[in-house]
């Protein structure tokens, strides 16, 4: 019982990351001049999407959630984990539509140049 409880809760919270760590290798990789504005992207960048994920995290279904969820033993970034539940939706980068929605409709095609309608 206790097993099912701590896995719900786990379901209904992001996966918790040390920021930090996940911006060394921003900081290592680069020229020593940069490193400081590297860092500062780059937790700027884990941040938002941390911040993000808190707020859409529901709106994810479970399967995309599983899908996209950390690898024991691996290192995850915020960034990632938001681009992967993202695209789940199959790219759709806007505002989420619920779950089992028909992606928006497609705007007509253009006719070629030329063939103009006769009336």
């Amino acid at each position: 019982m206790l097993v099912m409880f701590m896995l719900a809760s786990l379901a209904t919270s992001i996966p918790q990351a040390n920021i930090k760590e996940i911006c060394r290798s921003a900081t290592v990789d680069s020229l020593p001049e940069d490193r400081a504005s590297a860092s500062r992207g780059c937790i700027g960048d884990e941040t938002a999407a941390q911040d993000q994920l808190k707020q859409e995290w529901h709106r994810f279904t479970s399967a995309d959630r599983s899908n996209c969820a950390q690898t024991p033993g691996m290192q995850f970034s915020y960034v990632e984990l938001l681009t992967c539940l993202e695209m789940q939706r199959g790219g759709n980068f806007g505002p989420m539509s619920p779950a089992g929605a028909p992606p928006p409709a497609s705007p007509p095609p253009i006719a070629p140049m030329g063939a103009a309608s006769k009336p």
